[in-house]
């Protein structure tokens, strides 16, 4: 890993326990143990910090999606069961993309790494359904499981993990089983 790799590392995860306003750059200097002519070399700005930080975390995530059965109901719900271990193991604290947006509202450089982080967790449903069903039109139904997606990471925050992924998964079963996936 590479020194802006493992910063922007550091940096996602200064910024997933502590938030985006709680942080002066003087910590984030610190949590990275970099100098900060080292930190604004690779990160010239905040905002270019929470950039390289959603970056870093967009990667890892995607990486996390990976695999899974190739076949099935289980093939499209692999993402949803993904999320369940990703909020038991790595973090449950909401969404970091939209809370650096919430926090950042004018920023366009945020807007898009969150709107294209988003984008690319749809496209993976869209993708998962037409290898199951192939020639449907199960746009509907990408949407829904990307809305469970994203309820399951926010409900996770105020109901426990638990809670958050039974319910998801029971509703995506449900979605699945009316769409004759199985």
């Amino acid at each position: 890993m590479g020194t802006k790799d493992r910063i922007a590392s550091d940096l996602e995860r200064s910024f997933a326990e502590a938030g985006f306003a709680e942080q002066g750059v003087e910590a984030l200097r610190a949590g990275a143990d970099v100098s900060l002519r080292t930190l604004y070399k690779h990160f010239p700005s905040r905002e270019a910090m929470i950039v390289g930080a959603l970056q870093h975390r967009d990667a890892a995530y995607a990486r996390w999606l990976e695999g899974g059965p190739e076949t099935g109901a289980a093939h499209v719900l692999y993402p949803l069961v993904r999320l369940g271990d990703w909020l038991a193991e790595v973090a449950n604290t909401g969404c970091l993309f939209l809370n650096a947006w919430a926090q950042y509202p004018d920023s366009e450089a945020i807007a898009a790494v969150v709107k294209d982080h988003k984008a690319r967790l749809a496209d993976g449903f869209s993708a998962r359904l037409a290898c199951v069903a192939p020639g449907r039109d199960t746009g509907h139904l990408a949407e829904t499981l990307f809305l469970l997606h994203e309820g399951m990471t926010q409900a996770a925050r105020l109901q426990g993990r638990e809670i958050a992924y039974e319910a998801a998964m029971h509703a995506a079963r449900a979605a699945l089983a009316a769409a004759e996936i199985d």
